[in-house]
């Protein structure tokens, strides 16, 4: 008898994707996707990872989340095409 694998609802996620840009700002757990469309906008942005799921509150300052164990994970510019 076949199982079904379990998949993880992406609304119950323990964590999320901060991306920030000097234009907007973005949140989403699937990093893929968020990198995606802040390079659509074609700014630099910085990302961070966030131990919250995605509705979880918090304050932004300067850009940046204050939440305790938030994690810096650099500045990104948009891919250029080869």
């Amino acid at each position: 008898m076949a199982t079904k694998a379990k998949t993880k609802d992406a609304t119950k996620q323990e964590f999320h994707f901060y991306a920030s840009s000097v234009c907007e700002w973005m949140t989403n757990a699937d990093l893929s996707k968020l990198m995606k469309d802040m390079d659509r906008n074609g700014y630099d942005y910085n990302l961070f990872y966030i131990p919250l799921p995605a509705t979880a509150p918090y304050k932004i300052s300067m850009y940046a989340p204050q939440v305790k164990g938030a994690v810096y994970l650099g500045q990104y510019s948009k891919k250029q095409k080869k």
